[in-house]
């Protein structure tokens, strides 16, 4: 095979676009090959005065550019960029590649390949990998994000609905960002730095001015005021504000088990041993409890016909949620209400302090019924954004962790 064969088959090879392999040079096996390229065609269009130009004034050989392996042999890339002069304006003028990252020493495809390892592994390791220093993958990495970030967005679903969920990003000085999840297309939203509702009102308010919240009908919450005042004052009208059902839950299961302890301090020593190591029989769903769970909890229920009452209650109160019939927020609050008045009359503090709850958001919780939403979405993302957190063992840069998340989960989810 002739000089001129090879490199044509290695131009094939490569397959970077815009470019043509000229030289070929190799050291020992653990050195990079590396290959000197040229842009094809030679011509340019002046910046200066819209003329072609197809006259090079000189070249310029760039330093090595990290690109693809080939199997376990690593590549770099010399660019001999051209500049050209214009004949008509007599100015000179260099292009640039879309295949060449600005500001790196790397092609696109690769800092490409090197987020999609870092969306599993992390900058350290994949810097590891590729003989990279990692303060310079590092940089590489967070400046291609934001250019993806800057790409034109694909076509997608008009947004009818969002969740907004805190996310803890520093536990230690308890540092709160607040996440928006678009619902109707499966993906994370946006990020911001904070919970406070201001900016939450100015996210809301920004995006439904460019139009891109112009067809939302519902926000999703859980019992937070700067959540649900926010969508009220941004969407006074014609979107629902729907407290997550499974916060409700939980917030029954807390006071369910202050209420618990309540009827248990007014049992004799014999009888409040008998329920330790109990707790788990009184939380979980009956459907989720072995045979053997039940027969327990059946027993328990016999001997302590208060407790027994309290677990009725909140089997009652899931039941509700559960009730496909109930399908208007005006049904739901008539059965939340009725359920209420019956949880009243145990005459327990916890209880009564779940009621006022449920009575100060009432309205909200029963939009549940409307259309069966819920923060479960939402609630799924946080745990995937707690993995990126895991895996950094912390980000304190708010931007650099805003741009991993959107660059992993901003994408719409595939059906």
């Amino acid at each position: 095979m002739s000089v001129m064969q090879r490199l044509a088959s290695w131009t094939l090879v490569l397959n970077l676009p815009g470019f043509r392999v000229v030289h070929e040079a190799r050291g020992t096996p653990q050195d990079p090959v590396r290959f000197t390229m040229l842009p094809v065609p030679e011509l340019g269009i002046c910046p200066h005065c819209g003329h072609a130009s197809n006259t090079v004034h000189r070249r310029h050989h760039s330093q090595p550019i990290k690109d693809l392996p080939l199997g376990d042999q690593a590549v770099e890339l010399i660019i001999s960029t051209p500049q050209f002069e214009c004949l008509r304006c007599r100015r000179f003028f260099t292009l640039t590649y879309p295949a060449v990252a600005p500001g790196a020493h790397a092609t696109e495809r690769f800092l490409a390949h090197c987020a999609r390892l870092i969306d599993f592994a992390d900058i350290a390791n994949v810097a590891a990998l590729y003989g990279v220093p990692e303060r310079t993958l590092s940089r590489w990495y967070y400046d291609y994000l934001q250019r993806q970030q800057q790409q034109p967005a694909q076509p997608l679903q008009p947004i009818t609905s969002i969740g907004i969920d805190e996310l803890s990003q520093k536990k230690k000085f308890r540092q709160f960002v607040a996440v928006i999840i678009d619902h109707t297309n499966r993906r994370v939203l946006d990020i911001l730095e904070n919970r406070e509702k201001d900016s939450v009102i100015a996210y809301l308010q920004k995006q439904k001015d460019s139009g891109l919240l112009a067809a939302l009908q519902e926000v999703t919450c859980d019992m937070w005021d700067g959540y649900v005042n926010a969508a009220l004052e941004v969407f006074p009208q014609g979107v629902r504000v729907t407290i997550d059902r499974f916060h409700v839950m939980k917030n029954f299961q807390e006071q369910l088990t202050k209420a618990r302890r309540e009827i248990q301090r007014t049992l004799s020593p014999t009888e409040a041993k008998a329920l330790k190591g109990t707790r788990w029989l009184w939380v979980k769903n009956w459907d989720n409890l072995t045979e053997r769970e039940r027969s327990e909890l059946a027993e328990l229920k016999q001997r302590f016909p208060k407790l027994k009452e309290l677990a009725e209650q909140r089997e009652q109160l899931r039941a509700i949620f559960e009730d496909r019939n109930i399908n208007t927020a005006a049904k739901g609050v008539e059965r939340l209400q009725s359920w209420m008045k019956q949880a009243r009359q145990l005459g327990l503090k916890g209880l009564d302090a779940f009621c006022q709850t449920l009575t100060n958001w009432l309205d909200k919780i029963a939009n549940y019924f409307v259309s069966r939403s819920s923060n479960g979405r939402t609630e799924g993302f946080n745990h995937a954004l707690r993995s990126i957190l895991w895996r950094a063992f912390g980000m304190t840069n708010f931007n650099n962790f805003r741009l991993r998340a959107l660059g992993r989960f901003g994408r719409p989810a595939q059906a």
